[in-house]
C-alpha cells in the first residue's frame, strides 16, 4: 500500500501528495490526474444518458391509423397505438377537404349526405349501421385499438370511399414521461413537441353534441 507523506502539526495533520522532486513530472502527472478524472466523469453522464433514452424507448408509444375498407362491405376506421409504450392522446383532429369536423357524424353529413339527427326527438337514437367511439383525452395501452367510425354496406359507406383521399388526421399524444408528439396518423415520424398544442376546432363524438 502506497502511503502520502503527512505533515503534523499541532492543530491537524494533512495528507500531500508524493513529488517527485522534478517540476515538469509533477506538473505532468497532476495534469493526467486532472484529465483522468475529467474522463471519467464524461462516462458517467453518457452512461446516464445511455440508460435514460434506453428507458424512454421502452416506453415509446407510437399512434396509427388503421382501416378496413372492402369492395362490398361497409368502412371502418380505428387508431391503434403500435409503439411498446401507453400513449396519452392528448388532441384530436379530423378535416374533410380542408374543414375541420366536429364529429364522424359531422363528416358523414359533409361528405356523404347523411341527415342530421335530432336530438330533441323522443325516439332519438344513431342512424342503423353507424358506430363510434369516445378518443377524446385517453390513454391507449401498447397494442390496444379504439374504433373511430363503422359504416355498414351502404351507399353512405359507397360515398365516403371515394372521399377517403381528402380525408385527414391529427393527434397529439404523450408517453408517460411527458414526451409528446404531433402526428397525421399515417407518416413514421411525427413531430416531436415540448408540450401538445390546444387544436382549434374540438373533436367530440357524442351523439347529443352533433
Amino acid at each position: 500500500m502506497v502511503m502520502l507523506p503527512v505533515e503534523v502539526s499541532a492543530d491537524e495533520v494533512q495528507a500531500h501528495a508524493r513529488h517527485t522532486g522534478h517540476r515538469g513530472l509533477d506538473l505532468v502527472l497532476a495534469l493526467s490526474a486532472i484529465f483522468i478524472s475529467l474522463v471519467s466523469l464524461f462516462i458517467a453522464i453518457e452512461h446516464g444518458r445511455t440508460e435514460r433514452d434506453l428507458v424512454a424507448a421502452n416506453s415509446w408509444p407510437y399512434l396509427q391509423l388503421e382501416s378496413d375498407v372492402g369492395d362490398k362491405n361497409g368502412i371502418e376506421f380505428w387508431v391503434e397505438n403500435a409503439g411498446v409504450g401507453p400513449a396519452k392522446l392528448e388532441q384530436f383532429e379530423l378535416s374533410y377537404d380542408g374543414r375541420k369536423m366536429r364529429s364522424m357524424l359531422d363528416l358523414l353529413r359533409q361528405c356523404c349526405g347523411w341527415p342530421a339527427p335530432n336530438p330533441a326527438a323522443p325516439d332519438f337514437r344513431l342512424p342503423q349501421g353507424y358506430a363510434s367511439g369516445d378518443i377524446n383525452k385517453t390513454v391507449l395501452r401498447p397494442g390496444q385499438r379504439i374504433q373511430l367510425l363503422k359504416v355498414s354496406a351502404s351507399a353512405v359507406a359507397d360515398q365516403l370511399k371515394h372521399k377517403l383521399g381528402i380525408i385527414t388526421f391529427r393527434a397529439c399524444y404523450c408517453s408517460v414521461f411527458d414526451e409528446c408528439w404531433v402526428s397525421n396518423l399515417v407518416d413514421l415520424h411525427p413531430r416531436h413537441v415540448s408540450a401538445c398544442p390546444v387544436f382549434d376546432t374540438p373533436f367530440n363524438q357524442s351523439p347529443l353534441n352533433q
